[in-house]
């Protein structure tokens, strides 16, 4: 049976990720694009939204604050992790002047913020 996958971002996936979540989930997923300046960013309609629509897995790209209430509520969320690089020619892509390389996709486990006291 097709995996259904959210992709929780206002960027669409790019070419080389889809045959990347293949390669983990099988070749037949269903992948749904879902913009996140939605009505439902909100964590809790997010995530009543994948039940409701039989979502197995979502890739996110949204605030920390999100991100944490969602895993709150049970979904261990995909992200993609990409570092800032300053040479185009090695970029996997480019975004308002600035360029990235993709490194892999994550579950995103738990998030914890530390800070100390100035």
């Amino acid at each position: 049976m097709a995996k259904k996958i959210l992709w929780f971002s206002r960027h669409t996936p790019m070419a080389f990720q889809i045959p990347i979540l293949q390669n983990v989930f099988g070749e037949d997923i269903v992948l749904e694009q879902k913009v996140g300046n939605d009505s439902y960013i909100n964590a809790e309609k997010l995530v009543q939204f994948m039940k409701e629509n039989h979502f197995d897995e979502i890739v996110m790209v949204a605030p920390f604050s999100v991100i944490a209430k969602v895993i709150e509520l049970g979904i261990k969320p995909i992200k993609a992790n990409t570092i800032e690089i300053k040479d185009a020619k090695d970029a996997t892509f480019s975004f308002s002047g600035r360029h990235y390389k993709f490194i892999k996709f994550v579950r995103v486990m738990r998030l914890e913020l530390v800070t100390e006291d100035l």
